[in-house]
């Protein structure tokens, strides 16, 4: 009877960390939402159906084009001299944002501080691809010729370089209502 009473709570337990750890990434994004820095990058023109998904716009970021062909550079040349340092699969990018938040440039992170009008911003490498933040932005069916007018992506970013996604802007900057 008693090592049923310990896997109950062991159980209780488990729950409760689950619990706590979920809660505290929930909390941890909403305080990039209410406090992060605003970026506003521009897209890339992709396809913007699923028939498996339902209606959503598959983002691509006209400024990580260039970042992504040169990571692939360096692959090539990682991939053929040996002890050449690779970029990493995820890491951070500089981007260097204008008066209207709007990203002019970006470059590969190596460690230096931020200038004025920077913000160090996560990476990552999927299936070849180069992506901030998300890769998607779903809405609701029927809704796709709202967002057809859509020409950059608003975040807001997190001290630890966390993008997050709130809003699809159109060529005037303004927001999209889903």
């Amino acid at each position: 009877m008693q090592t049923s009473n310990l896997r109950k709570w062991l159980a209780g337990l488990v729950i409760l960390l689950a619990l706590i750890a979920v809660n505290a990434g929930i909390w941890q994004k909403e305080q990039i939402l209410k406090q992060g820095a605003v970026m506003i990058l521009p897209l890339a023109p992709v396809d913007p159906r699923s028939l498996m998904q339902g209606d959503y716009m598959a983002l691509s970021y006209a400024i990580t084009q260039a970042l992504q062909q040169e990571s692939s550079r360096q692959r090539q040349v990682c991939d053929s001299v040996p002890q050449t340092p690779c970029l990493p699969v995820g890491g951070k990018i500089i981007v260097t944002v204008n008066e209207q938040r709007q990203v002019t440039q970006a470059r590969f992170d190596s460690g230096e501080p931020l200038k004025p009008g920077e913000l160090r911003v996560k990476y990552h490498m999927n299936a070849g691809m180069l992506t901030v933040g998300t890769n998607a932005y779903f809405f609701q069916e029927g809704h796709g010729g709202r967002f057809a007018s859509a020409r950059y992506g608003a975040f807001r970013v997190g001290q630890d370089g966390t993008a997050l996604l709130t809003a699809m802007l159109d060529e005037h900057g303004k927001m999209i209502q889903p």
